[in-house]
């Protein structure tokens, strides 16, 4: 019978598992597949990177039932895409009002005050 390898793999830090997850979550999503764990977990084995299983687990939470290309163009990833034409109307409409002139606020200056800095400046 054939023994399975332990794997020496150091285990990447923080900083690394995050990065290598979120390209992992990139690569599944550029090729229209589900995000989940054991898919990420299989791309981070192909890279030769070895972390922690609950990353790939907390990216698999994170991004389900998200669209992960309203993520990338800043859009909250939850509601539906609206139309070009919705999103320019509105910011035609609040051109159209005249902003109102600022007030101008007049400061009153306070005189200097002496302070007593010891003969430091002497």
């Amino acid at each position: 019978m054939a023994r399975a390898q332990k794997d020496t793999r150091p285990i990447a830090d923080q900083a690394t598992s995050e990065t290598a997850c979120t390209y992992a979550a990139l690569i599944l999503y550029e090729d229209n597949q589900e995000i989940v764990a054991s898919k990420l977990a299989q791309i981070l084995k192909a890279a030769n990177l070895r972390v922690e299983p609950i990353w790939t687990k907390v990216f698999e939470k994170a991004l389900k039932g998200k669209r992960v290309g309203d993520l990338l163009h800043g859009n909250t990833g939850n509601a539906p895409a609206t139309s070009v034409a919705a999103q320019t109307s509105a910011p035609a409409t609040q051109q159209a009002k005249a902003p109102e002139p600022a007030k101008e606020v007049k400061k009153v200056e306070e005189p200097e005050e002496d302070v007593d800095m010891g003969g430091l400046f002497d």
